[in-house]
């Protein structure tokens, strides 16, 4: 126990010049004990004698926040709420200034008091639209604000509220969630353009929305019977990833079920069933890890069968029994491709009534 608080020490030393006091540290370890031992109570207090034998503000802040913590955690929302409130009137230097003041409007919604926990959430977001804590908490005042007055009063707090946000992180989060909005209320070319001016302004890789804005913004143009204005927002996403190759990049979260919503629009809108098996070959090629590889394989099988293609209907059920060994397909597959041998699992009633099979 000695050692280890000799290496606490001695890391304090590294990172911060010089380690806090003893009798401070001495007060934090006892505080953490008392909350091993579920005495939430004693552990508040404990950081709060911390938080008085602190030499630096920063480590009274993070005492205070703690205590803050287990006081709640103890039930005792009184004496919570007015650590936090100290906390979140700090000065912009406080370390714990935006943490308290979000964690401040969760407590006031425990204490079952809504309307002011949503109250001082929506202020706490004005103040600190750069935190990391911002997004989460708006996402919840906006669901408030649905349950009271529908999109339409989250569309105006958008408008009204959401211009301040212009200039900070939350502002790629507002534009995006005005397009959601605008989607529930079925506005659908509103949507779409609201979608696509997301996407263009906040464009990959930095765009957290960008790709599920293009996505969305091609279901809007499917639902606007513009099947052609669809592929092109797909394909504007994937050239992000295929231009990324050589240097490398992360397989977001729409690539595949992009990939596979090509492969549809060529099939159900286009009319055209043999490039629609070449897309549908592509979520495997470039997309091998995606959950929706079997289903890409499957429904390509299907294609090739209808054209009267058995070759073309084995190849992509033999890549699917060997690298979807488990997939609810690969039960079926024999039944597709008689070269292939029936596997030990049972095809499901419902993918022989939508395949066709007997």
């Amino acid at each position: 126990m000695k050692q280890a608080a000799l290496g606490v020490a001695a890391l304090w030393l590294l990172a911060c010049g010089s380690p806090p006091p003893a009798a401070y540290t001495q007060q934090t370890e006892q505080a953490q004990a008392a909350r091993v031992k579920g005495d939430h109570a004693a552990a508040a207090r404990h950081y709060e004698r911390a938080a008085a034998l602190a030499d630096e503000p920063r480590d009274a802040d993070e005492a205070r926040y703690r205590a803050a913590d287990a006081y709640a955690r103890a039930g005792e929302l009184a004496r919570a709420e007015a650590l936090y409130q100290r906390l979140a009137a700090a000065g912009p230097d406080g370390e714990r200034q935006a943490r308290a003041d979000f964690a401040l409007a969760d407590l006031l919604h425990r204490a079952g008091r809504e309307p002011e926990a949503q109250a001082h959430l929506a202020a706490a977001i004005q103040r600190h639209p750069n935190s990391g804590l911002s997004r989460p908490a708006l996402g919840r005042h906006l669901d408030y604000l649905r349950e009271q007055g529908g999109s339409e009063r989250v569309l105006a707090y958008l408008a009204n509220e959401g211009r301040s946000f212009d200039s900070s992180e939350l502002a790629e989060t507002v534009a995006y969630r005005r397009a959601r909005e605008l989607d529930l209320l079925e506005k659908t070319a509103e949507a779409r353009d609201a979608y696509l001016a997301c996407a263009s302004r906040f464009p990959y890789p930095r765009g957290a929305y960008w790709d599920d804005a293009l996505f969305r913004a091609a279901e809007k143009e499917l639902a606007l019977d513009a099947p052609q204005r669809a592929l092109a927002h797909l394909q504007r996403m994937l050239a992000e990833q295929e231009s990324a190759v050589i240097t490398g990049s992360y397989e977001r979260a729409r690539y595949a079920e992009a990939q596979l919503k090509i492969a549809e629009i060529y099939r159900d809108h286009l009319h055209d069933p043999a490039r629609a098996r070449r897309e549908l070959r592509k979520v495997w090629q470039n997309h091998g890890k995606s959950r929706l590889v079997d289903d890409a394989l499957f429904q390509e099988a299907r294609l090739a069968r209808d054209a009267g293609d058995a070759a073309g209907t084995c190849a992509p059920l033999a890549i699917l029994v060997r690298q979807r060994p488990d997939s609810r397909y690969a039960a079926c597959a024999h039944l597709l491709c008689a070269t292939l041998a029936a596997t030990s699992g049972e095809c499901h009633d419902y993918i022989k009534r939508a395949a066709g099979l007997p």
